[in-house]
């Protein structure tokens, strides 16, 4: 115990010596934590003031209007999105679609005081757009824009615009898309419908000719018995003939016709949907809260930076001290 008891009573005394040194500089410290608080002060107030906006958005779950007679729960436009929608609403978001119209609006080169003759012109703006606007998810799910800026006008107009460009961005990104399904289903409808045009037409010419189907056979057998006189019993004994020949065929044509009329109705749904993506513009998101002009600033926070300076300037202070100390002892 006693070689334990030695080094805690060494570990006392070296923190005693510390504290007396560092006592002894007390005056000195004082003058840096003074000079320190001045400066950062100054510096603080030198600094731009900055106001900052925020929208609340939460994405929509689907992204089109649905044709279908039964509508289930994930497809309704009531629906809230979840994560997978959120992450693809902030990626939206940032990307550089939004990015430029929002700079060529307002004019951000020039707003931000960028140089436009630097060679580094570009990544400058870009970082400078980061630095003010970003966005987020908080702990519900929710998508945040957060804009900041020396006015607070402009915070709150811009953090709105990339809200509503949200909306326009992903429909440009669902029309393009939307608009070449169209016209592969817009095709591909006009030529079940010559097809079916084809088949009424030759149906019609088949049962002109008298052909009737195995189902209707019997009826014309029973009328061609019964039949009174030499020339109607002729006629119904040619179309029996053309039934025999014929009849087959155009049974497999009524199969053929329903089942397609039955295909183009179906398509007819599928293209009304297409359609509809392709020149709705919905919403798809939830405006929780728009942004306002904020009454007060939000950076800097000037005793933070006075405080945070002055602290860590000491510290350095007192670091640098007692290491100098340790090399002239």
């Amino acid at each position: 115990l006693q070689p334990k008891n030695i080094t805690m009573n060494s570990t006392v005394n070296q923190s005693i010596d510390m504290i007396s040194f560092l006592w002894g500089k007390r005056k000195t410290l004082l003058v840096i934590g003074f000079l320190t608080a001045t400066v950062s002060s100054i510096i603080s107030f030198l600094i731009d003031e900055k106001f900052e906006s925020s929208v609340i958005l939460y994405p929509a779950k689907t992204s089109s209007v649905t044709f279908i007679e039964f509508v289930s729960e994930q497809q309704s436009i009531s629906k809230f999105g979840d994560d997978e929608e959120a992450e693809q609403m902030l990626q939206i978001l940032e990307s550089n679609s939004i990015r430029n119209k929002i700079i060529n609006k307002y004019d951000l080169s020039n707003h931000y005081q960028i140089d436009k003759e630097s060679k580094y012109f570009n990544s400058e703006l870009f970082l400078k757009y980061k630095e003010n606007i970003n966005f987020q998810r908080n702990k519900n799910g929710a998508v945040i824009i957060n804009v900041m800026d020396i006015s607070a006008d402009t915070a709150a107009l811009i953090a709105n615009d990339i809200a509503a460009l949200f909306d326009s961005t992903k429909n440009n990104m669902i029309q393009e898309r939307a608009m070449a399904d169209l016209n592969i289903k817009r095709k591909k409808l006009a030529k079940m419908k010559i097809e079916m045009k084809e088949l009424i037409d030759t149906m019609s010419k088949l049962s002109s000719l008298g052909v009737v189907t195995n189902e209707a056979y019997q009826g014309l057998t029973e009328a061609f018995v019964n039949s009174k006189d030499q020339k109607t019993k002729l006629e119904f004994k040619a179309k029996m003939e053309m039934s025999e020949k014929y009849g087959s065929t155009l049974k497999s044509f009524q199969i053929k016709s329903e089942f397609l009329s039955s295909s183009i109705a179906t398509m007819k749904t599928s293209y009304e949907q297409a359609e509809s993506n392709a020149n709705s513009s919905l919403t798809h998101k939830f405006l929780v809260e728009k942004a306002y002009p904020a009454d007060r600033k939000s950076y800097p926070i000037r005793w933070l930076i006075v405080v945070m300076s002055t602290l860590s300037t000491l510290l350095l202070s007192c670091i640098g001290f007692l290491f100098l100390e340790r090399i002239n002892a």
